[in-house]
């Protein structure tokens, strides 16, 4: 089991809300083996526990900062630093970045807003190695039984589908997480294209046959125009 993992699970196993690892990291933990290097390392935590999760961070020392879509942009974000988790502006952040104390994040820098210290993109090279210095904390919903992937047209997984474990540490199935990889940046961008299509490669002929049909039932819910990447997908189908 990687290094990192290990450690991310050492430090959430304490927690008192349910986690489970995602990401490149999470395929690692499917395959069984190392798919490609990883640039971060991925939490995620269900909606209803942002608060806490956030909080837990701040108890032991993390740096926190609350992500948003900055206003009339597309893939542009602002990041702000937490400070007072009881602050409702919160409630609204698309993820959550935490570095390790002690250790600096030097992908962001620093603007001026009138709303605390409030930073914007450097770069977007950071390495995740053999120590967990920096996690980036996802929110989804669950509804009763189900793993709500998308509210609207509704996708969900069975939560019992939809969160896997590998030496007892949870971490998301394959599926939701391509399915999450088929988004418009994940497959256009620069950064993220190359990994987005080494991850379809490696785990397309691992998955099962139904959550391969899981995969392109969601696929085709959400993009029901479809865009010029699905048709790249198609060799996976069979």
């Amino acid at each position: 089991m990687n290094k990192v993992i290990l450690q991310a699970h050492d430090l959430f196993k304490t927690a008192d809300f349910d986690y489970a690892i995602c990401g490149g990291f999470a395929l690692d933990m499917f395959a069984g083996k190392e798919i490609r290097e990883h640039g971060d390392f991925d939490i995620l935590v269900f909606k209803e526990d942002k608060r806490r999760a956030i909080q837990f961070l701040l108890d032991k020392g993390w740096t926190v900062f609350g992500r948003f879509m900055e206003a009339g942009s597309v893939w542009q974000f602002l990041f702000y630093k937490i400070e007072d988790i009881t602050d409702s502006f919160w409630d609204d952040c698309e993820n959550v970045w935490a570095i390790k104390p002690g250790r600096l994040l030097d992908v962001l820098q620093k603007i001026d807003r009138l709303q605390g210290e409030v930073y914007t993109y450097k770069s977007r090279k950071w390495l995740v190695e053999d120590d967990i210095e920096f996690i980036e904390l996802a929110f989804d919903a669950r509804e009763g039984g189900d793993y709500v992937v998308q509210k609207t047209p509704r996708i969900a997984l069975s939560l019992d589908k939809a969160i896997l474990h590998c030496e007892d540490i949870p971490y998301l199935a394959p599926e939701v997480i391509l399915f999450y990889k088929s988004d418009k940046y994940s497959s256009e961008s620069a950064y993220a294209k190359p990994r987005t299509e080494a991850d379809f490669k490696a785990i397309m002929t691992l998955i099962s046959e139904e959550s391969k049909k899981w995969l392109f039932d969601a696929i085709n819910t959400a993009y029901p125009d479809g865009y010029d990447w699905l048709t790249s997908l198609k060799e996976f189908e069979k």
